[in-house]
This record gives structure tokens, C-alpha cells and sequence, in this order.
């Protein structure tokens, strides 16, 4: 099978034809895709690509989490499941070439299409194949092709087993990529993708949370090394709050397994099994490898591991087994022909309605200083937002309304201070505390500033839809710093 049998023109869907030894055409349309090193390429210089379009990527660190023994945790994670021969294989996202190499020379297959949209990503994955030998003439067939995520590049109907290190968690819209894929499987293939744990996820964050502020209480400081390792968690814990969000459209999904296999049935998949990839009901193994991919000391990992094990028990305790691992497997199969199927309704998510903000909000009352400085900028008006918000309900975002035009800062940032000085009692949550902080900019496009600046309305929004406003100026200033406490 050729390049030109596995995929179509990404614009009109046309036969690709070789024009020449370096570039294919499309025997519809006429346009024209490069081969350059032995990569097709229907990137070009990235014009082509849509604006905020899916990026294919796979594994792009040599140690972390998710890097450290991939491809061999994956096949022992899939057991019995993984099959004697692979067949056609398409690789979404090649990253480092890890599991491209993995795959090509340690399984039986057929043929092996690598896409990525990072043409020196597939270069690199390219050499590093030939190192292992392969490549030859007489080997598998392996094809490389540069490919934005929104580009419906790959045939109907050409692949065995799909393989995505990264792919799902970072589609802007999982359903249809999981579209795609059930229609570029064979009746009868199969797709893995790896996808982080929600639930896993927020219990590290918790964990770690209550070890470092329990650390601090103890010793009087934070530890050393503990920054980096809280502002990596810090972000995670952005995607925790926002996941699923508007807010969160451009980051990495993190998912929660009894959705992702209803996901997959009604997507018309066969089955849709979720698998722990690295199982740790402790969570001591887990931590120590984030502490040390975020850089820190190899002393702060070891102890951190442990201190989280212990604070973190009434977390990971109620995980169920296959929630016990920061990453899993969604193994998907496609069925060898026509089926009837019968979809149960997933029960739908309950949604509270509090007449008064205050009935959700139990103990101190939430706290906050939001720093605003507005300037012009070429577009319009640009708002710098920092400082932080407190509250037992978890913030997301704080809202800053110009002129009747809205736009959101996120809550998230690493502030260790906030703890210190405003949560010594413990009135307050600790991942709440120290996840915190405000630090972005914000841009109100076309928007232009009267000679008294522009209306002002800040309001704190909480998770679960609750809006909180406090005594605030009715107007913003350019050039001029303005801090609002309440």
C-alpha cells in the first residue's frame, strides 16, 4: 500500500497522484503536497492550518510521567487484548519516536503511517528508525506525513490499529476525533490512545496540597524544591477546574473512564475499554516522577512521594482500581461488519441552582486581591490581571467587564504567600490556598477608552456557576494601577 492509498487531498478529499519524485498532487483540485527528506508535506509554512486548530504531537520529553518506559507499559497494560500481528498501523502524534520505533521494530506489521504536524518532529522520528534499521527495502513500509489536527487527510477504511500518544487529550473537540478515527479503522481494528486521569489528577494535587502545607506547619518554611514542583501541579489543577470548559478549549483534556467508554459506544465503537497504564494506589511513585520531571532535587522527590502517600490516603482511598493511575489506555475496536446496538442513556449531570450565592458557601467568607493596570494596544485595550481569590468553593476565573464587553482571568497560579498570610488557621482548603494566584493579560479587542477611562465591573466566579461581586471603582483608568481587595 503507498502513501498516495492512505491518504487523500485534505482539501477536497481527491486521488493523490505523484507528480514527482518530491511532491504529490491532487488529481482533483491540482493542489500540490511536498516530499522533502521523506516527508510529505500538507503543512507548508502554516498558513494552511486554521487558526487555534489541533496540533498532532505525541511524547516530546525524554523522562516524565507519561515519557518513562511508554510503549512497554502500554502492550503489558493491554494484555490479552494486544494482538499477534498490528497490521496497517497509523501513528497520531510521533513525538520523540519512542513508540513509532516501538512499534516498527518490535511488531509484526504491515505498513506504518507516522503523522505530526511538526515536520522537524518527523525528521528526527525519521532518523531515529533508520538508526534502528529501519527503512530498508526489505522491511514494513513506513510513511511519514506533516498533517494539522483539523486536515481530514487519512483515507476511509485504510488502518488495522491506530496508536495516539497525545492525540486525544489534546483535540479541541474529542468527539470528532474519535469520529475520524472510527472512519479511518478497518472493520474489525482497534485504537489505543493514552489519556490522563481526572480523578487520579485531582487527587495528587490534593495530596500534595495538604503534604507541603503540613511541612509547612511543621518546619516553619517551604521546603526546598517545592516551587517548580507546585507550579507544574498548579497547572494541572487548571485543567481540573476548567476541564471541559470554554475556558480550558486550548489545553489538554483530562478524563474521567465511565465517560470515556460512553463516549466510545456512542461514537459507534464495538467496545470501549478504559485500562490503568501505570497503576499506583499510593501515589507515592507517581509524585516522585513529577517532582522529579518538574527538576526538583532528587531528596525533595523521594520525601514528597512519601509525605503524599500518607496525607493523600483519605484522597487515593477512594479511588476505584482502574482510577488508581495517573494515566490510562482507551482501547477501542470498530466491529468486523453491521450491528445492532442498543445505547443506555448516560444518567445526566445534576445541576444546582442556588438562589443566593451564600447557601454554597460554607465557613469563611471568600477573600480577594485582584490587581488591574489597563493600557491601549494595537487591537484595542490590553488588561494586565494579578493578585489572588480565596474561597472553599473553587475559583475559577475572575471576570472583568469593560465598557459591557466580558472577558476572564483564570484563578490558578502557585501562591505559597496567600497560605501564609491569609489561611494560617486553616479556614481554607490548602489546594485552594495555594492555587490561588492571578497572572495574565487579557485583551478587549476593538475596544477604545473614553477621557474617563472605560465602565468597570469585576465579579469572582466560582465553580458550580456562582457569581460573586464586591465594592469595587465603576471605572478603569488607563496607565493607572488599581488594586481591589474585598
Amino acid at each position: 500500500m503507498t502513501l498516495s492509498a492512505r491518504l487523500h487531498c485534505p482539501h477536497c478529499q481527491g486521488r493523490l497522484v505523484a507528480a514527482s519524485a518530491s511532491a504529490l498532487r491532487c488529481s482533483d483540485c491540482e493542489n500540490m503536497a511536498s516530499i522533502a527528506d521523506g516527508v510529505a508535506d500538507f503543512v507548508g509554512d502554516g498558513r494552511g492550518l486554521a487558526p487555534g486548530s489541533d496540533r498532532y504531537s505525541g511524547v516530546t520529553v525524554p523522562h516524565g510521567v507519561l515519557a518513562f518506559d511508554l510503549p512497554a507499559r502500554i502492550k503489558r497494560a493491554a494484555g490479552s487484548r494486544w494482538p499477534d500481528k498490528l497490521g496497517e498501523v497509523i501513528e497520531f502524534g510521533c513525538g520523540l519516536g519512542h513508540m513509532t520505533e516501538a512499534v516498527a521494530t518490535g511488531e509484526t506489521i504491515r505498513g506504518l503511517l507516522v503523522l505530526d504536524t511538526d515536520k522537524d518532529l518527523l525528521q528526527a522520528c525519521q532518523e531515529r528508525l533508520r538508526g534502528a534499521g529501519i527503512g530498508l527495502a526489505s522491511g514494513p513500509p513506513v510513511f511519514f506525513a506533516a498533517v494539522g489536527g483539523a486536515q481530514n487527510a487519512v483515507r476511509d477504511a485504510v488502518a488495522d490499529t491506530v496508536i495516539g500518544t497525545t492525540a486525544m487529550a489534546t483535540a479541541s473537540d474529542v468527539r470528532s476525533f474519535l469520529t475520524r478515527v472510527h472512519r479511518i479503522l478497518k472493520p474489525g481494528g482497534r485504537a489505543l490512545f493514552v489519556i490522563p486521569n481526572r480523578r487520579y489528577w485531582q487527587a495528587i494535587c490534593l495530596a500534595m496540597a495538604e503534604a507541603l502545607v503540613q511541612r509547612h506547619a511543621r518546619d516553619g518554611a517551604w521546603p526546598d524544591g517545592a516551587w517548580p514542583v507546585m507550579t507544574k501541579l498548579a497547572e494541572k489543577w487548571r485543567q481540573i477546574v476548567h476541564n471541559g470548559t470554554s475556558a480550558d478549549r486550548d489545553g489538554t483534556h483530562l478524563f474521567d473512564a465511565d465517560a470515556v467508554e460512553h463516549l466510545g459506544d456512542e461514537m459507534g465503537f464495538a467496545t470501549a475499554d478504559v485500562i490503568p497504564l501505570h497503576p499506583d494506589a499510593a501515589g507515592a511513585d507517581t509524585v516522585g516522577r513529577v517532582c522529579r520531571e518538574a527538576g526538583a532535587p532528587d531528596g525533595f522527590a523521594r520525601d514528597a512521594g512519601f509525605l503524599a502517600a500518607v496525607a493523600g490516603r483519605r484522597f487515593f482511598g477512594l479511588l476505584s482500581d482502574r482510577d488508581a493511575s495517573a494515566f490510562n489506555i482507551v482501547w477501542l475496536t470498530k466491529a468486523p461488519g453491521p450491528t445492532v446496538r442498543f445505547q443506555k442513556a448516560r444518567p445526566p449531570e445534576t445541576t444546582m441552582v442556588y438562589p443566593d450565592p451564600e447557601l454554597a458557601l460554607g465557613g469563611a467568607s471568600p477573600h480577594w486581591s485582584i490587581e488591574l493596570l489597563g493600557r491601549e494596544a494595537p487591537g484595542g485595550i490590553v488588561v494586565k490581571v494579578g493578585g489572588w481569590c480565596l474561597s472553599n468553593v473553587d475559583v475559577l476565573a475572575v471576570r472583568i467587564t469593560l465598557d459591557g464587553v466580558e472577558r476572564y482571568a483564570q484563578v490558578w497560579r502557585y501562591r505559597p504567600d496567600v497560605h501564609e498570610i491569609m489561611n494560617r488557621q486553616r479556614l481554607f482548603h490548602p489546594v485552594n490556598a495555594l492555587f490561588s494566584g492571578l497572572g495574565s493579560e487579557v485583551l478587549f479587542a476593538g475596544l477604545r477608552a473614553g477621557d474617563h477611562g472605560c465602565r468597570l465591573q469585576i465579579d469572582v466566579v466560582l465553580a458550580g456557576g456562582i457569581s460573586l461581586s464586591g465594592p469595587a471603582p465603576d471605572r478603569l483608568v488607563l496607565d493607572e494601577p488599581m488594586v481591589i481587595g474585598h
